[in-house]
């Protein structure tokens, strides 16, 4: 069950906890957009024009790496010595940072993001860096929603859906225990991805054509048997490694990129870049897949390989 359907149960059967949940519910899935006719001042959380980082108190040289809508720097000292280049403690957090330094760092870094893409793109760099940020109890709130669903992925289900309820805040060490299992399958992908080929088909929305990269994993059962002891790469965590896909230089930081995995039917996967996002609109939900930006959902055999060869390139 994913986190939205975990939303879904609480908001059936915790009519007090409702709204809140509901909130949650559209940070998981990227919209934003219908804040608009929410008061979320009721339920403590503030709007603030900010930097749209995520990791808003890991030390800014990781923060920085780990944004690959543009990957500007590949390696932690491309990270640190930017940073000391602009006079910033590359051990700096986002939430150490008053306004007037969040707006030079964020200046600076659109610098370098400008040499990085095709020219038709510069203008909407800006949305990727500066925007609305949401705050729940100080806790950046896309934040906060990503270390419920963590601690959710590592069975820890009951706690969550008392931390919802009752509008709370997770325990730090239940977040480092999700970060740490994370940690491993992100190492574990990072070295099949590098023996993944890389396949390409032509997606097309709104009368253009996209060039689209995919990877299609089929599970064995040996595959299975290493989900179950921990071992293995357990569906669950594919939502954020689609996403993480896009640190690695053989995947195109400009084209949409598939997870097939086949385990009997198709689960899939998918991030659209930002940028391609905001210049062409493209969006996935026509193909029966939730969330924005990021995508997930199922499909049966015949609807992937029809939809494999009706784009294939």
């Amino acid at each position: 069950m994913s986190f939205d359907k975990l939303c879904e149960e609480i908001m059936q059967k915790h009519e007090d906890a409702k709204d809140f949940t509901y909130i949650l519910k559209l940070t998981y899935l990227n919209e934003f957009d219908k804040f608009k006719n929410i008061n979320l001042k009721k339920f403590n959380i503030i709007e603030k024009d900010d930097l749209l980082f995520y990791g808003k108190n890991y030390p800014l040289f990781k923060t920085l790496l780990f944004f690959n809508e543009i990957p500007v720097f590949r390696e932690e000292k491309e990270s640190i010595l930017f940073l000391k280049s602009i006079g910033r403690s590359p051990r700096d957090t986002l939430n150490s940072l008053n306004y007037k330094e969040k707006i030079k760092l964020g200046n600076e870094f659109i610098k370098k993001c400008i040499c990085m893409v095709p020219k038709e793109y510069v203008s909407y760099i800006p949305h990727l860096i500066f925007g609305k940020e949401y705050y729940f109890k100080e806790m950046n709130l896309k934040e906060y929603v990503s270390a419920l669903n963590g601690m959710y992925k590592i069975g820890k289900k009951k706690k969550v859906k008392k931390l919802i309820i009752n509008e709370e805040l997770p325990d730090e060490r239940d977040i480092k225990k999700y970060k740490k299992k994370l940690a491993k399958k992100i190492i574990l992908f990072k070295k099949k991805l590098d023996s993944y080929e890389i396949n390409y088909f032509n997606l097309k929305f709104n009368n253009k054509n996209f060039k689209c990269q995919y990877i299609y994993i089929k599970q064995s059962i040996w595959d299975k048997i290493l989900g179950l002891f921990g071992e293995g790469i357990e569906l669950k965590y594919y939502p954020t490694l689609v996403n993480i896909a896009y640190n690695n230089k053989k995947i195109d930081f400009l084209k949409p990129f598939f997870i097939f995995v086949n385990r009997g039917d198709i689960s899939v996967y998918a991030k659209v870049p930002k940028l391609i996002y905001l210049k062409d609109n493209l969006t996935l939900n026509y193909l029966n897949l939730k969330g924005k930006y990021v995508y997930f959902g199922n499909w049966d055999n015949d609807k992937f390989y029809h939809f494999i060869e009706k784009g294939k390139l």
